[in-house]
C-alpha cells in the first residue's frame, strides 16, 4: 500500500491508501519512489471529472538502484500509424492511459511505470525539481512549433500567460536567442517573468505569439498582437470553446496548436526539457513558490488555485 492523492468526489482531493498497481501496458515496469510532484492547472480542472486514478502527471523520483529520474506521463503505444511516423504525442492510444489522469500518477509515495518513459536527471537537476521536466517539455514543444529553434533570428516574441508553462517558454525562447515580452496577470508572475529576462513592456506587433493561458481573452490578445502573416502557437488548453473574428482572418496569421511533447529531429522533447532545467537552474528557483508534504495535499491544491496570492508552481514532496 502507498499513500496517494485522489479526487474526493466533491471537487477536492483526499490522501488515501491504495495498492501499488503495475500498468498492463508496461513492457518493462520499474518502481519509482516519488520525491517531487507538482500541481498543474489542468489538475485543478480535472477535479470536477472525479477520475478514479491517482493524480499527478508532473513528477520525479528515484529508482530502486538510486537513479534519479523524471517521468514522462504520456504513454505512446509505439505501434499505431502516428507513432510509426514519429508523432508519438499524437499516439492514438496514449490519450486513454496518461499517467495521473487515466492511469495512476505521481502524487503518491511510489508508482510503477514503463522504463521507456523515464528521463535520467543529469548532474545539477535534483529530484526536488525534476517534476518540472513535464511543463518545460510542453514549452520545448511549443518553441519548436513556433520555429524558434532555427538558425534564423526568431524575431519578436510575445508570451501570454505567466503560469509555469508561460514562464518556462520565456526561458526556452531566450535559450534560443529570442527577446521575449510577457503578458502576466498577477504581481508574482510579473516579478518572476522579469527575473527570467522577459520585458513587461508589450509592443504592438510580434512575429510569434505564444498563448499559454488557453482562454478567449488570451486568444483575443494573441490575435491583436500578432503581425499580419505571423504565427500564434497555443500550448495552453482550451477547456471551453473559443471564437475568432474577422481580425484574425484579415491578418492571415497561422494558428498552430501545440500538444504535449514528442520528438524533434529525432530527439525526444522530454529529454530536451531536462537539458533546459540543467542549463537554467534559475527557472526552478523562480517558479517553485510553495512546497507541501503529501499529507497536506488538500491545502496544496487550495494554494495552487489561488494565483492572485503568489502561487506559481506548487510542489508536493512525499
Amino acid at each position: 500500500m502507498v499513500r496517494a492523492v485522489r479526487s474526493d468526489g466533491n471537487g477536492g482531493v483526499a490522501v488515501v491508501d491504495v495498492d501499488l498497481v503495475e500498468p498492463d501496458y508496461a513492457s518493462d515496469p520499474v518502481h519509482v519512489r516519488v520525491t517531487s510532484a507538482s500541481i498543474c492547472g489542468s489538475d485543478l480542472k480535472l477535479l470536477s471529472w472525479n477520475l478514479p486514478a491517482t493524480m499527478g502527471h508532473e513528477f520525479a523520483g528515484v529508482l530502486d538502484d538510486g537513479t534519479p529520474v523524471a517521468v514522462q506521463p504520456s504513454v505512446p503505444c509505439g505501434e499505431c500509424d502516428q507513432c510509426l511516423a514519429g508523432n508519438d504525442n499524437l499516439c492514438r492510444a496514449s490519450g486513454e492511459r496518461v499517467l495521473g489522469i487515466f492511469s495512476d500518477g505521481g502524487l503518491a509515495d511510489a508508482v510503477v511505470v514503463d522504463r521507456k518513459d523515464l528521463a535520467v536527471l543529469p548532474q545539477g537537476v535534483g529530484t526536488d525539481v525534476g517534476a518540472l521536466a513535464e511543463p518545460v517539455a510542453v514549452a520545448v514543444r511549443a518553441a519548436h512549433r513556433a520555429g524558434l529553434h532555427g538558425d534564423a533570428p526568431p524575431g519578436r516574441v510575445l508570451v501570454i500567460g505567466a503560469g509555469s508553462i508561460g514562464l518556462a517558454l520565456v526561458t526556452v525562447a531566450r535559450h534560443h536567442g529570442a527577446d521575449v515580452d510577457l503578458v502576466a496577470r498577477h504581481p508574482a508572475q510579473r516579478d518572476a517573468g522579469e527575473r527570467l529576462g522577459a520585458s513587461l513592456a508589450v509592443g504592438d506587433e510580434y512575429d510569434v505569439v505564444l498563448d499559454c493561458a488557453g482562454s478567449q481573452s488570451s486568444l483575443d490578445t494573441a490575435i491583436g498582437h500578432v503581425r499580419p502573416g505571423g504565427t500564434i502557437v497555443v500550448p495552453g488548453t482550451w477547456f471551453d470553446p473559443v471564437q475568432m473574428g474577422t481580425s484574425f482572418l484579415m491578418k492571415e496569421a497561422r494558428l498552430l496548436p501545440s500538444y504535449t511533447y514528442g520528438h524533434h529531429h529525432g530527439v525526444r522533447e522530454f529529454d530536451e526539457a531536462v537539458e533546459v532545467l540543467a542549463a537554467h537552474p534559475e527557472l526552478a528557483d523562480t517558479i517553485v513558490t510553495h512546497r507541501f508534504p503529501l499529507d497536506d495535499a488538500p491545502e496544496a491544491f487550495r494554494v495552487a488555485a489561488d494565483r492572485a496570492h503568489g502561487a506559481i508552481k506548487v510542489v508536493i514532496e512525499p
